[in-house]
């Protein structure tokens, strides 16, 4: 390949990596204002109304699911997960690249893990109804398989974009962690 394929092709992952997270944010944050609105809704018809929604509470549960696992894809998108650097620090910048590839490599197979045994439990759950609302019990469980594949997507997305040298991805723990350096 000559540089303006790569160059394409690395545009065109930024673009991936922007619209993905940015379309991530938006279905999280619909989702978190939805179960803001039920939770309140809930508690005013249970204590005040004296009239409770019977499928408030657990629409609202299914839904915490499902915000908690594309908040933990976004943190992976913005790389806002813990992570240890005093040793890293250290190493030389080679050798980084090479403690990096295996963490992605070793974060690659959890993340596989996850959503095998995930789906797994989709497949299993599919003829499960939930109580109040009715519907499948592979719907709320089908929030852990796609929050694990949308980490990984963005955990190699960004180890591209940081290898490729692209300007779009530059945060590092050191930038995004207030405090002294």
């Amino acid at each position: 390949m000559n540089y303006a394929s790569w160059r394409w092709a690395i545009k065109a992952l930024e673009a991936l990596h922007h619209w993905l997270g940015f379309a991530t944010a938006v279905v999280a944050g619909a989702i978190l204002a939805v179960m803001t609105v039920l939770v309140f809704l809930t508690v005013i018809y249970r204590y005040f109304l004296l009239a409770p929604i019977s499928w408030g509470e657990e629409l609202s549960r299914f839904l915490f699911i499902a915000v908690s696992m594309l908040g933990a894809a976004i943190a992976m998108k913005d790389r806002a997960h813990f992570t240890i650097t005093l040793l890293s620090r250290r190493f030389a910048p080679l050798f980084r690249t090479y403690l990096e590839l295996a963490i992605a490599l070793a974060t690659t197979v959890l993340f596989g893990i996850v959503i095998r045994e995930g789906w797994g439990l989709v497949m299993l759950n599919r003829n499960q109804e939930s109580p109040a609302l009715g519907v499948p019990m592979s719907v709320p469980y089908v929030a852990v398989p796609m929050g694990a594949m949308l980490m990984l997507i963005f955990l190699w997305l960004d180890l591209i974009l940081k290898w490729r040298g692209s300007g779009a991805i530059q945060k590092t723990t050191e930038e995004t962690v207030p405090g002294p350096k």
